[in-house]
């Protein structure tokens, strides 16, 4: 009989709760500190009602959010972050350069700047099998390893771009997905290779198609990627340039998370990349500075040139390795990059070493990070490599710090110290040290 009242109770309350949210809350507790005050119910059968009446409460919301919002909206996934940037460059020595066609020279003065991002994107999957995206950028319409704006030319619009535009097809949810799990992109999309800034800056994001198998054998992760990426269309010569890319790599778990153990949760992580670039060598003539590569040039000589080609074939051999543990209760990963262009004999090799404690997750949390690198005039395609260190490009070596708070939520504030220089030419003209402070705020 009580089974019956209760039900016949929680019923009765859920009418209620259907009335103004406000109201409704106000009057069920009521309702139930009254009916404890009578004893009709003990404090524990009160808890459990409210218990039951927000579940059913919860799966009625559920099922009528099915029911009105049409199914395309449902699988529509929404993403987006902004980041304001200040950024300071010192140079040394301090000198006045009026070159306008050389990165690498001009403006070799003191300068800071104000900087902009927004990304905003769209994914909608459309099956268990594809998924289709979307995402818009800032950035500038000829350089694909930059997505900042400055905050410059009075008051100007700034220009958004088509930053990703792809189908992802996959093994999910068919009889392959346990024995051949895979994945295939097509259009423009972020990359698929596991990578430092060494050799791609993580603003790239590839064009072409791209395949990748990640069976898992026993305590190992493993993962074979492979694919034809378009450098450039050029009507008027044959053998456009072209890359041509593999991986192969592995993710091996060899303790999982003890909390409070040394090395708890040990992982290591290596990869092996071969990134042949064809038909680059005096065929590309479309590029507007040299970003540390040995070139030829048109329209002049450098410093003072209008067109760029790269004088020598780039096939990169790229090896990664990392691991992943706890220290002191934070996260810890320690991590090698090394590069070396097999299609030249000198100036052809390039290396990464560093390491982060922390992450900045969530407010109060934070992250410290350092790496060394050294990347040689030729090592690998400078146009790609990653745009912050130094001026971006080849032919540097320096040390970089960064330092991260997690201040709101999915806010954090970030600080990077670049100090570089030259590995090759006149480096008492080309020291540079180079400060970003970021707040970015993820939507």
């Amino acid at each position: 009989m009580r089974q019956w009242f209760q039900g016949g109770l929680v019923a009765g309350m859920v009418l209620l709760a259907a009335a103004p949210a406000a109201r409704a809350a106000v009057d069920v507790e009521l309702l139930l500190d009254k009916l404890v005050q009578k004893q009709v119910l003990t404090r524990e059968e009160a808890n459990e009602l409210r218990t039951e009446m927000a579940e059913y409460k919860d799966a009625n919301t559920q099922q009528l959010a099915k029911e009105v919002v049409p199914k395309w909206v449902q699988s529509l996934t929404l993403s987006g972050d902004v980041r304001l940037r200040q950024e300071n460059f010192w140079r040394d020595p301090v000198t006045q350069n009026t070159s306008t066609t050389d990165p690498a020279s001009n403006s070799t003065h003191t300068r800071q700047r104000q900087r902009m991002r927004l990304r905003f994107g769209a994914k909608a999957k459309v099956n268990d099998q594809v998924e289709a995206g979307l995402r818009f950028s800032t950035g500038t319409a000829l350089d694909p390893v930059s997505i900042n704006q400055t905050m410059q030319n009075t008051f100007d619009k700034k220009a958004l771009f088509v930053d990703q535009a792809y189908v992802k097809l996959s093994t999910a949810g068919t009889e392959w997905a346990q024995t051949l799990p895979a994945t295939v992109w097509g259009g423009k999309f972020e990359s698929p290779f596991y990578s430092t800034g060494l050799v791609w800056d993580p603003d790239v994001t590839f064009e072409g198609t791209a395949v990748s198998v990640t069976p898992k054998w026993g305590p190992t992760d493993w993962f074979l990627t492979s694919g034809v990426f378009p450098i450039d269309e050029i009507a008027t010569k044959g053998g456009d340039p072209v890359l041509y890319a593999g991986q192969v790599g592995t993710n091996w778990i060899v303790w999982p998370a003890q909390p409070g153990e040394w090395l708890s949760g040990l992982s290591l992580k290596g990869g092996l990349a071969y990134y042949d670039y064809a038909n680059m060598e005096n065929t590309v003539d479309t590029f507007t500075n040299q970003l540390g590569n040995t070139g030829t040039y048109s329209g002049g000589t450098a410093p003072s040139f209008t067109l760029f080609r790269p004088a020598n074939d780039f096939n990169e051999l790229d090896l990664l390795a990392e691991a992943n543990t706890q220290l002191w209760g934070q996260p810890l990963k320690l991590h090698a990059d090394y590069v070396k262009n097999t299609a030249v004999a000198d100036n052809d090799k390039g290396f990464q070493l560093g390491a982060k404690l922390g992450k900045a997750e969530r407010p109060g949390a934070w992250e410290l990070a350092y790496y060394f690198q050294r990347l040689e005039p030729d090592a690998v395609f400078g146009l790609f490599a990653d745009s912050d260190f130094g001026e971006g490009g080849t032919n540097r070596w320096g040390n970089v710090y960064s330092a991260s708070i997690g201040t709101l939520k999915n806010s954090l504030l970030k600080s990077t110290l670049f100090v570089t220089n030259e590995v090759t030419g006149p480096t008492e003209d080309r020291a540079i040290t180079r400060l970003q402070v970021d707040w970015v705020t993820k939507f």
